[in-house]
């Protein structure tokens, strides 16, 4: 299970740290592919974040990164197309994004050619960890996911509640005939999390308000991410999140998988990273709506 590498912007990063956010997508790299960059300046070349509107700079005293495993649930998309509609064609991949995004599945980076891949918006799986890489080369871990069920743990002792969970992104499991929230654990077995306390035995609270409880693999009847996709307009995007407005309209937070810079934009899509836009709709303005469960392979046999 290759460690995964994203560099965050300041206010993703601050989300994190006060109020616990859980999500990641967006351009990635595998950590050991980048092991040689160990100051913020070679972080910001290698990890492009040089784009139109970035808010990071290549003398900033530091650049935080998201490590964490490619665990099952994850979507990963080599990130190839081009700059413009004429170079998607050449390379015939589906991105179109901006510079220093190249479309060629990689980022040149002090004489060596770093695979770039694209995360799809999903929840950060346990054993995740923010790390504050600084200019001189020194670095230091901020925080650590848990699992679902703590969250966030900061190593300044710092525990942010969290955001509600979501039925929408993360991993889910089904056990004893409920739903929960749910992570899986290096040794197989699962936890199991919720905001409100389940009537079962064995669940204690956490610091982060939740109820949790950790299950063997083989007690677990199915092991699922639900992934809701639609359509905005000409866009496809997943739904991300879903809640009910002031006025008791449905309203969700979609996320973009068109890979077109150019179209999201075009649309007034906030762009959220580089190659990462969203935006909040009326569910009432999308079409074609479509749930489904991904289940990967490893999992299979957790099925019933």
């Amino acid at each position: 299970m290759p460690l995964m590498q994203k560099a965050v912007t300041p206010a993703i990063s601050a989300a994190i740290l006060e109020d616990g956010y859980d999500r990641v997508s967006g351009l990635v790299l595998r950590a050991a592919d980048v092991s040689f960059a160990t100051t913020a300046e070679v972080l910001h070349e290698a990890h492009g974040l040089g784009f139109p509107g970035s808010p990071f700079r290549a003398d900033a005293p530091w650049v935080d990164v998201l490590r964490f495993p490619s665990s099952g649930q994850l979507r990963f998309e080599d990130a190839v197309g081009g700059t413009d509609e004429a170079s998607r064609l050449r390379t015939g991949g589906p991105f179109v994004d901006r510079p220093p995004f190249t479309g060629l599945g990689f980022q040149s980076v002090r004489g060596r050619d770093v695979p770039q891949f694209w995360v799809m918006h999903t929840r950060v799986p346990a054993g995740s960890e923010l790390v504050r890489v600084r200019a001189d080369g020194t670095s230091a871990t901020l925080a650590r996911f848990v699992d679902v069920g703590h969250g966030w743990q900061a190593e300044d002792g710092a525990e942010p509640s969290g955001p509600a969970l979501s039925r929408v992104v993360g991993l889910m499991a089904r056990w004893r005939d409920a739903h929960f929230a749910a992570d899986t654990l290096p040794d197989g077995d699962v936890v199991l999390a919720s905001e409100v306390e389940p009537g079962l035995d064995g669940f204690t609270r956490t610091t982060a308000g939740r109820w949790r409880r950790v299950v063997p693999r083989a007690e677990v009847a199915e092991l699922f991410e639900l992934v809701v996709t639609a359509m905005w307009g000409p866009l496809p995007v997943r739904v991300v999140d879903q809640w009910a407005d002031e006025d008791g309209a449905q309203v969700a937070r979609v996320s973009s998988t068109g890979h077109d810079a150019n179209l999201a934009e075009s649309l007034g899509l906030e762009k959220v990273d580089a190659a990462a836009y969203e935006a909040n709709v009326v569910m009432s303005a999308l079409h074609d709506v479509t749930p489904a469960r991904l289940v990967p392979d490893g999992w299979a046999s957790a099925t019933a």
